[in-house]
């Protein structure tokens, strides 16, 4: 495991550059968790359509989301019919 530690005053800004980041393999979109004492980046996982709709079974009742077809025919992405 690669590791490399880079000292800041803490008076001064904090830039990440584009090497930094492609050295610690995060591309794409990026999620910055601030916490007491500590700053995180970490990839963003966006959720899929199939993970939202499992979040909302039952709030209509108990059945599955997957009952709740409303009549839409999906034609592609983001495309409803």
């Amino acid at each position: 495991m690669l590791q490399q530690q880079i000292m800041v005053s803490p008076d001064r800004g904090l830039l990440v550059n584009k090497d930094l980041l492609d050295l610690a393999g995060l591309r794409g979109k990026l999620k910055v968790v601030v916490r007491l004492g500590e700053i995180r980046i970490l990839p963003a996982v966006e959720p899929t359509a199939k993970d939202i709709l499992a979040g909302l079974a039952g709030c209509l009742g108990p059945e599955p989301a997957a009952d709740y077809d409303f009549g839409l025919k999906i034609g592609g992405l983001y495309e409803a019919r």
